[in-house]
């Protein structure tokens, strides 16, 4: 079946220099994507071997160190081992590049005969540099009525959704123009985070706004916080990459220190121009609503789940299950916590139950489980929490604002570690189901059994 390929183990008669570059860049810039947008380190490690050895190149190595990866070919003692390297210069939220390679790949690795590598070339050419699959304007909607779903998730009515909304418009808006300037990202996430603040702040002290501004922040909070790799960061750290988990846990730390010193510093330049009053609002942050299964609350879910799936590109085929998996995860999470699980615990066991059912989803859907899981559990970010943590901190209030912002990542490292969880229990779930299919044929089975693992990140 594969007579135009290498030979499987490394003897007289070996890969030349040349193929085995070509090989080793299609490998290279599958997983360059991959990384970029936003899949772990074991996912493009895995999938990087397998496109190697679908193409007759069975012994290679690959390194992963967050921005740079490298793979070499070992060729047994008759030819000198061939080594290259590639940079992720980018990242990005497009789950539409990240489906279509995900494609890609399962038309080489799947098939008893590979896809032909100038084909998979021009193929992965198109996914990486093609355009998006609806116009920009379209995704920073999304994002800002993203902001609005989560602002009345989180306890906000209709006025702090609609506030929300236009307040994650305009960040979204100066969040792009600093991007087209190569500004970093912790001085793009302070100004996002100070314009909100100063917006929610000034409007409650003017009376527009009823409600505690605290909200409106918060739900702009999470907005910013969709954007980082804490759940990739923890799934990294567990399955083996910490030098990659290392780098990604220094863009969060980074990113949220930018949000940090945004809230603390627009509550006293607030404070400053409007008086003592208009600090005094934004230290009213009300208790963390306890979730509830009421239909408006699942819809509101669904509804974000669906609005950040639009906002990263996802393709349009994926949108229902977005909204399934927003609504399914805060489900899971208000069940648990009305049971006296506490929301930590809920947390995890929500992001759990979702990376158990995005690992089991049949791959005919065509949607990466990515896509589901960070969808799902986008909405469950402890925007109010940490939001309560900075808003401490600027009155002076460390020891509290400590233990504030520790609960908040506490939060997201359930949410992180949950998923990672679902993973371990739904590999071999999804293979027991897969063998048991009924009418596979015994090479069928043969290759399931010789399946790499499957995984969320």
């Amino acid at each position: 079946m594969r007579d135009t390929l290498l030979p499987a183990v490394p003897g007289p008669e070996v890969a030349d220099d040349s193929t085995v570059l070509r090989v080793l860049d299609l490998a290279l810039r599958v997983g360059e994507v991959q990384l970029a947008t936003g899949a772990g380190a074991a996912v493009a490690h895995d999938t990087m071997l397998a496109i190697a050895s679908a193409y007759g190149l069975p012994v290679c190595d690959v390194d992963i160190a967050f921005s740079t990866i490298t793979m070499c070919c070992h060729r047994g003692n008759e030819a000198g081992p061939v080594t290259t390297m590639r940079n992720v210069r980018y990242r990005t939220q497009d789950y539409t590049r990240l489906t279509e390679v995900d494609d890609i790949i399962a038309t080489i690795v799947e098939r008893d005969e590979p896809l032909a590598l100038e084909e998979a070339f021009t193929r992965l050419g198109e996914a990486a540099d093609g355009p998006h699959p609806y116009p920009r304007f379209v995704a920073g909607l999304a994002r800002s009525l993203f902001a609005g779903a989560v602002g009345f998730l989180i306890g906000g009515g209709l006025l702090v959704a609609v506030l929300a909304t236009v307040a994650t418009g305009i960040v979204w808006g100066a969040a792009r123009w600093l991007r087209r300037r190569r500004v970093p990202m912790f001085f793009q996430q302070m100004v996002g985070s100070a314009v909100v603040t100063v917006i929610a702040t000034s409007l409650a002290f003017s009376g527009v706004l009823d409600d505690s501004p605290a909200f409106v922040i918060a739900a702009g909070l999470v907005v910013l916080l969709s954007g980082l790799s804490l759940v990739g960061l923890v799934q990294d750290a567990i399955s083996g990459f910490p030098l990659t988990a290392a780098g990604r846990a220094v863009e969060v730390v980074l990113a949220s220190a930018g949000l940090l010193v945004g809230v603390v510093v627009s509550i006293k330049f607030v404070g400053s121009v409007l008086g003592t009053g208009a600090m005094a609002f934004a230290a009213v942050v009300p208790p963390s609503p306890t979730p509830t299964l009421h239909p408006l609350s699942l819809t509101a879910a669904a509804a974000a789940g669906l609005l950040f799936a639009l906002s990263a590109y996802a393709p349009l085929r994926s949108l229902p299950l977005a909204a399934v998996a927003g609504a399914t995860a805060w489900g899971v999470y208000a069940l648990f916590t009305l049971a006296g699980a506490g929301d930590v615990v809920a947390a995890a066991l929500a992001a759990a139950a979702l990376g158990l059912v995005a690992m089991v989803l049949p791959r005919s859907l065509g949607t990466p489980p990515l896509v589901l899981v960070i969808a799902g559990i986008t909405p469950l970010l402890p925007g109010l929490t940490m939001y309560r943590g900075f808003s401490q901190l600027a009155y002076n209030s460390v020891g509290s604002s400590a233990v504030t912002i520790l609960l908040a990542l506490a939060f997201g490292l359930a949410l992180a570690a949950g998923v990672s969880f679902g993973e371990q229990i739904g590999w071999p779930l999804q293979r027991l189901i897969r063998r048991c299919i009924p009418g596979l044929s015994a090479e069928d089975r043969a290759r399931e059994s010789n399946r790499g693992r499957p995984r969320v990140f």
